[in-house]
């Protein structure tokens, strides 16, 4: 193996994922400015993923390979027929790096693993539990007959909080020892100035960034702004960044709630038109139902936006209830007050800004990227 466990220095490292961009979602950004800072640190880098999604947005040029297999999608899961025999074909010297996301590409490389001996780090990105019958019928199975080998097998997984380490040590039967609890990072420019609200006469602007996808739950987020705008009588704009399969869903319910004049679909924004965004917002909003970390965060505390997020547990090793943000209840009540706590008080709102601002100068990419190098790469040595 080329991972030195004395200074952790890694030579070679291939990552091996559902997506990539410019396919969207917080698990391919994490992965793609994962493999940069790598790239950046002196790391021969590839990336083995699908060709799903790479014409969302124009194709970026990276400074290592990135090789697009051939693909179909069944249940949210990407089929690539290719990606055993390229496995196959790798340097048994390289650094194996596997992000979990989805089933079938997990399994290839532990099969993999066990034919060629060819150990392997694992990423869970999200462990989303079952949300219908159909869910309980099969992945809780899958879970227990072959992630958790999928898992077990790993000689490092990474996760990105605390709460994410107990949660799958715990549930996966895994030593905490072998789970590394080492969050993102960012690319996105640090402002200088807290945020301050605006004349109180003003709109108040509402941020939304992610897929427009069951798991983000925008239902429950627009429900909030329709009772918040109700019970608060406040003027109030909510941009909607992002795409996805509830687009026209939740075009229909923006319609029936009497949003229109108010919501935005932005669609899909990235570089320096997100940044904007960011940078133009009052507050950033996420009601999801799950989350392991939510990369979207930390690019909101970049430009000291102040955040309000369903209290989930990973979320709270992010957003810390008052402090630079507020926690809510995982109702449209809930979401309503929490908005208002964070707009009426200009005073609390200026020192979350701040709070936010202190907080995303931990994040970096760089340093990120040697510490997942130098403490979980260490352990597939040998």
């Amino acid at each position: 193996m080329t991972v030195s466990p004395e200074n952790g220095s890694v030579k070679s490292v291939v990552h091996v994922v559902n997506r990539y961009p410019p396919a969207l979602g917080g698990m391919e950004k994490v992965v793609q400015a994962l493999a940069r800072a790598q790239c950046k640190l002196g790391v021969d880098v590839t990336v083995l993923t699908s060709d799903h999604g790479k014409d969302e947005l124009p194709l970026e040029d990276e400074p290592f390979p990135v090789i697009r297999l051939k693909s179909s999608t069944v249940a949210h899961t990407q089929i690539m027929p290719g990606l055993f025999p390229r496995l196959l074909g790798l340097d048994r010297n390289a650094v194996l790096h596997v992000h979990v996301a989805a089933a079938l590409l997990p399994e290839l490389v532990w099969v993999y693993s066990k034919l060629r001996k060819h150990r392997y780090v694992a990423s869970v990105h999200l462990d989303v539990p079952p949300s219908t019958l159909v869910g309980r019928v099969l992945l809780t199975p899958y879970k227990n007959l072959l992630l958790k080998r999928v898992l077990r097998d790993a000689s490092a997984i990474l996760v990105a909080t605390d709460d994410y380490q107990e949660l799958i040590s715990d549930k996966y039967g895994i030593p905490r020892e072998r789970v590394f609890p080492i969050g993102y990072g960012t690319s996105h420019r640090i402002v200088d100035q807290p945020k301050v609200l605006g004349p109180a006469g003003g709109p108040r602007k509402i941020l939304f960034v992610g897929r427009l996808a069951a798991q983000k739950n925008v239902p429950a987020l627009l429900d909030a702004l329709s009772l918040y705008v109700r019970k608060y009588n406040r003027d109030v704009r909510l941009t909607l960044v992002g795409d996805g399969e509830l687009r026209g869903e939740l075009r229909a319910q923006v319609q029936r709630l009497g949003l229109a004049d108010i919501v935005t679909f932005a669609g899909t924004l990235h570089g320096e038109a997100l940044e904007t965004a960011y940078q133009e917002s009052d507050v950033l909003a996420l009601t999801s139902t799950q989350e392991s970390f939510g990369l979207v965060f930390i690019e909101a505390m970049t430009k000291g936006v102040p955040i309000v997020s369903g209290d989930l547990p990973a979320i709270r090793n992010v957003v810390e209830n008052g402090v630079n943000g507020m926690l809510a209840q995982q109702n449209p009540e809930s979401v309503a007050d929490a908005i208002h706590t964070v707009l009426a008080d200009p005073a609390r709102y200026e020192q979350m800004s701040r709070n936010n601002l202190a907080k995303a100068r931990t994040y970096d990419w760089d340093v990120v990227a040697a510490k997942i190098m130098a403490e979980s790469y260490a352990s597939v040595a040998g």
